[in-house]
């Protein structure tokens, strides 16, 4: 029973984004970074402009930024609408999520004018929600208040294309500093360190097997006096022994022997330690 709800669940989660997928437009044949539905922009020149930027954009970063405008969101909210326009028509491609939707809904007979700025996962830490409620509150809607759709866009792209250009500098960077070939300054800095550290362990090893031929050293750890001690002993010159010249001694007269009893007086004995 449990695993009939758990299959009726996950189908009824695909056919309503299944729904939500339908109420989203297709994929125009000829994809521009500027898809106006609405028709709200009218400065033609600013467009092209616009496109030429976006285009040069996606080529350096790969992080592609698109710009709809709708007439009608359907039953939609404007997150689900552009989340499943993002999806729908692979906006910054599927290995990398690094795409953004500019969604701007005029205020028509379908309901209030509408807002939302949808950044792909990949694109998420240089551009979180607060970021992007800031840019759409401050400087879109009051150029969407009076109904200059073009200059509200405009300004959006004007505050997003620097933070998008510094976040793929700055993952480029990182990817640059861990993947550094060995034929450059990177390369050659970890050859010398690696030589340094190979000479420090020699020096290492050379000194314990000097110190096991050395002799024994004095316990009171003057090894400096020792090691000159031993080194003069071995180089001074060897002396060779002088045969001494026997004396001849005087013969010692004797003195004539007391005869017991002469002197009853015995030698004074020393006395005890007070």
């Amino acid at each position: 029973m449990r695993i009939f709800y758990k299959g009726l669940l996950i189908a009824l989660v695909a056919m309503m984004c299944n729904v939500g997928m339908a109420q989203v437009p297709e994929k125009p044949d000829s994809m521009m970074p500027i898809i106006d539905l609405a028709g709200i922009i009218k400065n033609d020149a600013l467009v092209n402009e616009l496109n030429t930027r976006l285009d040069s954009l996606s080529r350096r970063t790969t992080n592609q930024i698109v710009v709809v405008t709708v007439n009608d969101l359907g039953k939609l909210e404007a997150n689900q609408f552009a989340t499943q326009l993002g999806k729908k028509w692979g906006i910054g491609g599927k290995k990398s999520n690094n795409g953004l939707i500019i969604l701007v809904k005029p205020k028509n007979d379908n309901g209030p004018g509408e807002v939302y700025i949808a950044p792909g996962p990949g694109l998420e830490g240089a551009l979180p929600d607060v970021k992007c409620r800031q840019i759409v509150d401050s400087i879109m809607v009051p150029h969407l208040k009076e109904g200059d759709y073009a200059s509200g866009i405009e300004e959006a792209i004007n505050h997003i294309e620097p933070i998008v250009i510094a976040e793929y500098e700055q993952a480029q960077a990182a990817h640059d500093f861990c993947y550094e070939d060995d034929t450059n300054d990177g390369g050659n800095g970890w050859w010398i360190l690696g030589g340094i550290a190979a000479a420090i362990g020699g020096l290492t090893l050379l000194r314990k097997r000097n110190k096991k031929n050395l002799p024994p050293q004095p316990a009171d750890g003057n090894q400096a006096a020792a090691g000159a001690a031993t080194a003069l002993a071995a180089t001074a010159p060897q002396e060779e022994p002088v045969e001494e010249e026997p004396v001849e001694e005087e013969p010692v007269e004797k003195e004539p022997q007391e005869k017991e009893g002469d002197d009853d007086t015995k030698p004074d004995e020393p006395e005890p330690y007070k």
